[in-house]
């Protein structure tokens, strides 16, 4: 009896010893997926991780699509300034400047009186009453020295600073001569300049004969287009001859204070009184304008 009950003793024994290692093998596996539960979890932190990374490529990308963006933008305004460009090109174009060439020939050995003509000065303008206004006094910029004594250089210069002035200059020189002076009968000065729809031409040469007279086209001017077209030909008709007002006129071609008998510049009475225009004295010049280069 005595055996029994140890040999049941040893039986629970040998059971409990085989539960236990029924218990350790089966305790790692539980423990191993929990580890490998963990290392999913971590695979898959790496793939959130790349994921992440990913999306910061995926950022790069839409950064780089942004600058992309900038560079067509860049582009566009490349290309709106070439668009600029050839409106300016065409805004040049359609006021490309038209060059003149404008002779003024003395002819006054068939007129009344035979008298040289003097250096002037010319201008081309936008606005009206560049030189003078007829019927007012002379404004004391160089007309005075023009028409009494034959010196554009006052004038020329006064005409320069005018904001309405595109171009102004002296001619001086004869056609055919080397050297500035008067221009004798069968002889005259020749001058170019460019001028744009809408602009105008002065000019004015001293009647040499005379105290104070000159030779110019109305105050206005002459229009140097009609329309957008240049006009060419002969234009003597828009000139007349004109009393500056600054001296007191003696007979022409005898008064001692005129330039060919007056002992220096700036001789002879003054006078203060509106420009006018003179009556006779035809054919003393003539005038042409043409289109050049």
């Amino acid at each position: 009896m005595k055996k029994l009950w140890i040999g049941i003793a040893f039986a629970l024994v040998l059971a409990a010893c085989g539960g236990g290692d029924d218990g350790a093998t089966t305790q790692p596996p539980a423990e191993d997926e929990a580890m490998a539960d963990e290392a999913m979890t971590d695979e898959e932190m790496s793939d959130e991780a790349m994921s992440d990374e990913e999306m910061s490529d995926e950022a790069m990308s839409d950064e780089e699509m942004s600058d992309e963006s900038m560079t067509d933008e860049e582009m566009s305004d490349e290309s709106m300034t070439d668009e600029e460009m050839s409106d300016e090109s065409m805004t040049d174009e359609g006021h490309s400047p038209t060059s003149f060439t404008v002779t003024i020939t003395n002819v006054s050995d068939t007129a009344e009186l035979e008298t040289p003509l003097a250096p002037g000065a010319f201008a081309v303008h936008s606005a009206m009453d560049t030189l003078f206004v007829a019927g007012e006094l002379d404004r004391g910029q160089g007309l005075e020295a023009l028409a009494e004594d034959g010196d554009p250089s006052v004038l020329v210069a006064a005409l320069e600073a005018e904001s309405t002035v595109s171009s102004a200059g002296a001619f001086a020189i004869p056609d055919g001569a080397e050297e500035a002076g008067p221009a004798l009968p069968g002889s005259g000065y020749s001058f170019t300049f460019e001028a744009t729809p809408g602009e105008y031409l002065s000019f004015a040469t001293m009647f040499v004969q005379s105290n104070d007279w000159f030779f110019a086209p109305s105050s206005s001017g002459i229009a140097l287009f009609d329309g957008a077209d240049p006009i060419s030909g002969e234009i003597t008709d828009l000139v007349s001859l004109w009393d500056a007002g600054t001296e007191v006129d003696e007979t022409p071609g005898e008064g001692a204070n005129q330039a060919p008998r007056q002992a220096g510049p700036d001789t002879g009475d003054a006078q203060d009184a509106p420009i006018a225009a003179v009556d006779g004295f035809a054919g003393t010049i003539t005038v042409s304008i043409a289109v050049s280069g």
